[in-house]
């Protein structure tokens, strides 16, 4: 039955009437999310759970169970539990939640069980507690205080949304549903979701029993769980103090991937020894500028330079120094360029400057500001290299990016302004090196 209402919604489900069956399949395929009934021909629902995640750490788990049982299929590891009688609209929101925070992305769905990786109740979070009532909250406070290693504050919604906008969020949130009037706590909620400072904070919105309906609601919204409004000393605060603790290390973990998500794209584009652009970076850049450009009718300049006789430092020093070099060389190119425009390396010892808006003699005199600080001074070496320092010049060609054909794209006057910029470097470098070439006028004419 369970199997015919989630595929009705679209889901691809698996089923298992045993525990070996379980673990068969899971060795086989990391589901989305396993939901976990009690009728399991051998085993009962707490040990199994504790085999899965003992099998696969991390993996979310709905487990079916009692009132009764619930404390103790949270403390086995599963991510959240519902009544076996929950209805319908409940059951499927809190899978949309659960996968809506889920990062498996193997687009199965077990109908048996889940389980995060295990506490760890040394990590201490800021949970802010919003209330319908100062009475409801302060006992809010004093019943969890003592379970968890947080900071509980009292918030009025308007500290809440106050204080994430200064950029001071919870990292988890409980709301009681109805503050003031219906549906406040829900509002609120998505409010703060939708707001830079808290959007990635964890949400738990309590609720009268007698009005669930709205807890349907709430996991639609984004609340990652809901508990009673009213808490009671015992089982209540137990179960409490575990949902709060895995919404708090879901957060975590979410933070983590963003993080690990954030330095994946920073290294796809950035140069791992100068931390300058690289070309994957630069040349989509360069075509953005030259769109630019030619819509608003401006020049901008581009400058590949290259250092003078690099190889006989790498031969003669050996490649930290070189590595030294081409470090100190980014330093200078940054102190020079700054926000000015957009700084790359593009391989080797060779290196690219656009600048928008930046017409002949505003380029030139930019690339002699460069050459000068790269060739004034010299680049200490490392101790291994034999330390003392060694100077080096850089050979600079410039383009300027002002005249093109009616049927031209940017892409097209990109690509024809990094080729003068080359050609120009090549002549730079031919006429002596350590100097500055400006590329030809008669070079933009076409057939």
């Amino acid at each position: 039955m369970m199997k015919v209402r989630l595929a009705a919604a679209c889901y691809e489900v698996m089923t298992a009437s045993s525990s070996k069956q379980l673990l068969r399949s899971l060795a086989d395929d990391t589901p989305d999310l396993v939901i976990l009934g009690s009728a399991l021909t051998d085993c009962d629902q707490v040990s199994v759970c504790k085999l899965i995640t003992q099998q696969q750490p991390g993996i979310t788990i709905l487990a079916l169970t009692t009132a009764s049982g619930r404390i103790q299929i949270l403390r086995a590891g599963a991510t959240g539990a519902l009544d076996p009688g929950v209805n319908e609209q409940m059951l499927l929101a809190r899978i949309r939640g659960l996968l809506r925070e889920d990062d498996q992305g193997s687009g199965l769905l077990f109908s048996m069980a889940e389980a995060p990786a295990p506490f760890e109740d040394s990590w201490a979070g800021n949970v802010a507690l919003v209330a319908d009532s100062p009475a409801r909250a302060l006992r809010w406070r004093y019943l969890l205080q003592s379970q968890l290693n947080c900071r509980l504050s009292i918030n009025s919604p308007e500290e809440a949304l106050a204080a994430a906008a200064a950029g001071h969020s919870a990292d988890l949130y409980l709301i009681a549903a109805h503050i003031g009037g219906n549906g406040d706590g829900l509002r609120l909620m998505s409010e703060l979701r939708s707001r830079q400072g808290s959007r990635n904070a964890a949400f738990i919105v309590a609720d009268n029993k007698e009005r669930g309906d709205f807890s349907t609601i709430a996991l639609d919204l984004g609340a990652g769980d809901v508990l009673p409004l009213e808490l009671t000393d015992g089982g209540d605060i137990e179960i409490a103090k575990l949902t709060l603790q895995k919404q708090l290390q879901r957060k975590r973990r979410a933070d983590s991937r963003r993080d690990a998500e954030r330095r994946n794209r920073e290294w796809a584009i950035t140069d791992p020894l100068t931390g300058l652009y690289n070309r994957r970076y630069a040349e989509p850049r360069l075509s953005k500028i030259a769109d630019a450009a030619m819509r608003d009718r401006q020049a901008f300049a581009a400058m590949i330079l290259d250092l003078d006789y690099f190889k006989s430092i790498n031969d003669n020093y050996g490649h930290a120094a070189g590595d030294a070099v081409l470090c100190e060389v980014a330093r200078r190119l940054q102190a020079v360029v700054a926000d000015r425009g957009i700084l790359a390396r593009l391989g080797g010892e060779e290196f690219l400057v656009v600048l928008p808006q930046t017409d002949e003699r505003l380029a030139y005199r930019i690339a002699e500001d460069i050459r000068r600080a790269i060739g004034m001074h010299g680049t200490p070496l490392p101790r291994l290299s034999g330390g003392g320092e060694i100077r080096v010049t850089a050979s600079v060609g410039i383009a300027i990016g002002d005249r093109y054909g009616a049927n031209d794209t940017a892409t097209d006057l990109a690509k024809l302004v990094l080729e003068r910029a080359d050609q120009a470097l090549i002549a730079a470098k031919a006429q002596g090196r350590n100097r500055v070439m400006m590329g030809a006028d008669d070079a933009w004419l076409r057939a």
